[in-house]
């Protein structure tokens, strides 16, 4: 079930709008073959069952730059914001790159309490996350 939750959801970010990374660093762009990311998603907030807030003007200019500066020193290579149509369960779906899930993990392990104690700023709920490894691209 979650699998398909799963495939679900990067299904429908085949047609929507992705937006790269607004750091001074250019270089935020989509991972490349062996590359693992970490995705978080948030829930829908068009959803009439749920009352969601998503403040996509703050985690974008301010929530997902800072996330970079603290990363980028662990190997975060860049990220990625989509915004998802309306049918996905998810509202907002983001990737973050790194050439290995340990570079990642060290970098939660540094900076994790302080990211997620922020999330109260942009969104009225906490972000499932998964971790894997690209393994075909067409970018």
């Amino acid at each position: 079930m979650q699998f398909q939750t799963l495939a679900s959801l990067l299904f429908a970010t085949a047609s929507v709008f992705s937006q790269s990374a607004k750091a001074q660093d250019t270089s935020c762009a989509p991972g490349n073959v062996g590359d693992w990311f970490s995705m978080a998603v948030y829930p829908q907030i068009h959803n009439e069952t749920y009352d969601s807030t998503f403040d996509m003007d703050y985690y974008s200019q301010q929530q997902m730059p800072w996330i970079y500066s603290l990363f980028k020193p662990f190997g975060m290579k860049g990220y990625t914001i989509t915004t998802l149509e309306r049918s996905a369960p998810y509202s907002v779906l983001t990737l973050m790159y790194f050439d290995t899930a340990e570079q990642f993990e060290e970098a939660l392990a540094a900076h994790g309490e302080e990211i997620f104690d922020r999330v109260p700023l942009f969104s009225s709920e906490f972000p499932p996350h998964y971790i894997g490894e690209v393994t075909n691209t067409t970018i």
